[in-house]
């Protein structure tokens, strides 16, 4: 596959009863595309929203690379980073389906709709 794949992920607060609102969200598009070998993968994170600009991550890694899998591997790699990412800030996660899968294969990668960020912290990632 050679195509370019594309997502909307997105993370909203919840509340005291862990109904998600709009007074905290960060909103992120990934494209995903070839890498520069056969089998590899590239991602782009590109941050279209936050809810309060001094929290928008200067330092966090934009680009994401995979030797094998292609770009739904890199994708995968990507979407991973921003659960990791945003682990420990009390978040509910939605994510579109993603775009560019061949044939009737949009779905979501690594994460079903709505879940909460449940992911292991791994060496590398910023925290706050």
């Amino acid at each position: 596959m050679r195509g370019i794949l594309d997502c909307l992920v997105s993370y909203f607060g919840l509340d005291e009863d862990e109904q998600p609102g709009y007074r905290r969200y960060f909103c992120y598009h990934i494209f995903a595309g070839p890498g520069p070998t056969l089998g590899a993968g590239v991602a782009s994170i590109t941050t279209l929203a936050v809810h309060d600009e001094s929290e928008r991550c200067a330092y966090c890694q934009h680009f994401h690379t995979v030797e094998a899998g292609g770009q739904a591997a890199a994708m995968a790699a990507a979407i991973r980073y921003l659960d990791d990412y945003h682990e420990q800030d009390h978040l509910r996660k939605v994510q579109s389906e993603i775009r560019g899968l061949p044939g009737d294969q949009s779905k979501d990668i690594d994460s079903p709709l709505g879940a909460p960020v449940r992911a292991s912290r791994r060496g590398g990632f910023p925290t706050r």
